[in-house]
């Protein structure tokens, strides 16, 4: 359904039938052009329609540019859109994006199982600089680790606004799930005060 495999779009790399899927979807570098539509599940399926998310826009800059995984559902990128545009009345600068899918979702190469359906996102707990990163600073640039070791956050780097980032993502009718480090969640177990309801869409993982 999502065209990942058609000859036409496909570079010449051996496509015989045992040319993992990985390679094929990796290899495809525009989106399937139907209607959109996530098909499957997270970790098993792809995306038709896919959208690119602009590389910089009011509110966020993509990162790592060299992987082209900035295409999602439009109504992931209209999400993202909306959060970038939110997180100023919280105190937090702009977002920094990661891997969302590839052109036609499906497995990638390296890194995520899930990401095939073009409804997942990673976001950074690193606020955005206010300046315009390089390509180069999109590659090299490091996540900022919250972690003071593997079972516990490090409370001179976690701030009230990290809390609050997380709370407003989880806020939207349309969020399923956001996953965690597990020494996050007690954190934000710990500061979430008496508005709790919030905290069960936010997993440890």
């Amino acid at each position: 359904l999502c065209g990942a495999v058609a000859a036409q779009d496909v570079p010449q790399i051996g496509m015989g039938a045992a040319t993992p899927a990985k390679n094929l979807f990796g290899s495809v570098t525009a989106p399937a052009s139907l209607a959109a539509r996530a098909i499957g599940s997270y970790a098993r399926g792809c995306l038709a329609g896919g959208v690119a998310l602009p590389i910089n826009g009011p509110g966020w800059q993509v990162m790592r540019l060299s992987r082209n995984r900035n295409w999602g559902h439009p109504r992931l990128l209209a999400y993202l859109e909306r959060l970038a545009k939110d997180v100023r009345s919280i105190g937090w600068p702009g977002l920094l994006i990661g891997d969302i899918a590839q052109p036609r979702g499906g497995p990638m190469i390296t890194g995520h199982a899930s990401h095939q359906i073009g409804l997942d996102a990673d976001i950074w707990l690193t606020p955005m600089p206010n300046r315009l990163l390089t390509p180069q600073e999109r590659e090299e640039m490091t996540a900022i680790s919250m972690l003071r070791d593997p079972l516990n956050v490090d409370l001179h780097l976690w701030r009230p606004a990290h809390t609050r980032l997380i709370k407003l993502a989880a806020s939207y009718r349309e969020v399923e799930r956001i996953f965690v480090h597990p020494a996050i969640k007690q954190v934000l177990c710990d500061q979430a005060g008496r508005d709790r309801a919030w905290l069960r869409k936010v997993r440890p993982w």
